[in-house]
């Protein structure tokens, strides 16, 4: 738990989440992703995901990307969260990440140094929740 999370979401433009693997498990209630994406997380990026949560985060219309490339440089570099220090479990990295749902791949540019990581595609039926907001949204746009 990190109670200083919200503020530093508040502060980013256009946050992005990264994780490591498993992200998501013992959270089986469709709140989490909620939560997300209501605080202002456009994407969870992590190396996994519970599938439970990857269900509720696309019927929610948050966009979920399996890639550990990222997550493990990302590790590698800064940490891992409450992992390395109790008393800094999020993360603020002085990078930019850029999502391509076009090339699936997510690139990853710090000190004009930019890196690119595969990213395991979407199905179709996926890509269509999040594009129209979730499952609610969707059920509307098609009745």
């Amino acid at each position: 738990y990190d109670p200083h999370f919200r503020g530093l979401v508040d502060q980013a433009a256009g946050p992005i989440l990264v994780s490591a693997a498993n992200f998501g498990t013992g959270s089986s209630r469709e709140q989490a992703a909620q939560c997300l994406k209501y605080a202002g997380i456009k994407c969870v990026i992590a190396s996994s995901f519970s599938a439970t949560f990857i269900r509720n985060a696309l019927n929610n219309g948050l966009l979920v990307l399996e890639c550990p490339g990222l997550s493990a440089v990302l590790r590698e570099r800064y940490g891992g969260g409450t992992e390395t220090d109790i008393a800094t479990p999020s993360v603020v990295v002085d990078g930019r990440v850029e999502v391509s749902l076009r090339e699936w791949k997510v690139t990853f540019t710090t000190a004009g140094k930019e890196e690119s990581f595969a990213v395991t595609p979407l199905g179709p039926a996926a890509q269509e929740l999040v594009v129209h907001g979730g499952l609610h949204q969707w059920i509307q746009a098609n009745m």
